[in-house]
């Protein structure tokens, strides 16, 4: 799997419409969803509450959270020119307090690092698990935060490049050394 971009849509790779669920895939790989995208005052504001990771992006050893987050608000600012602001808030289900807050903690730094203002952490109401936080925040539309959440998202993209690559170079180890011990063992785990 070689990212490219992640490409944002409908469901079913269709077009994206403000208001309906926010697909996120690479390549034909379905990385997660948000929904649902909200859109509030007249439609210049969009609010977000989480994004809904795949199974396959659950169980693999990197999270797209932070490269996801920052995808989605660039092609809001790219694509809806009407939409002014993107408002939060962000949960996560888990079970451990200390895991919840260092969850939080991430995405309140990411989204403070992209320029958004009133970024607070607060116990996710309802919730029977200690480690369920929600982060709230505002980020406005404008060339500063533009420009940082440029920055970010190059940098969100060079991690998921460089966990790809890593992925690819373990596979190619495992492969490689897999072959070998067929080769040496032979098929039936014996020395021929």
């Amino acid at each position: 799997m070689k990212l490219n971009e992640l490409r944002i849509g409908g469901r079913g790779f269709a077009p994206f419409a403000l208001g309906e669920p926010m697909y996120v895939y690479d390549g034909e790989l379905h990385l997660g969803t948000l929904d649902p995208v909200h859109v509030t005052h007249g439609g210049s504001n969009v609010h977000l509450t989480g994004i809904v990771p795949t199974q396959f992006a659950r169980t693999g050893k990197r999270t797209f959270d932070p490269l996801v987050l920052l995808e989605t608000i660039s092609f809001i600012a790219a694509r809806f020119p009407a939409v002014q602001t993107v408002s939060f808030s962000l949960r996560s289900q888990v079970a451990r307090y200390e895991e919840g807050m260092k969850i939080a903690s991430a995405r309140s730094a990411l989204l403070q690092r992209i320029g958004t203002h009133r970024v607070t952490i607060s116990p996710q109401p309802d919730s029977a698990a200690p480690g369920n936080f929600v982060v709230h925040g505002v980020w406005i539309y404008n060339e500063r935060n533009l420009a940082t959440l440029g920055q970010c998202l190059q940098r969100e993209r060079a991690i998921y490049r460089d966990c790809e690559a890593a992925v690819g170079r373990e596979t190619a180890r495992q492969s490689l050394g897999g072959r070998f011990r067929r080769w040496l063992w032979g098929d039936d785990g014996l020395v021929n």
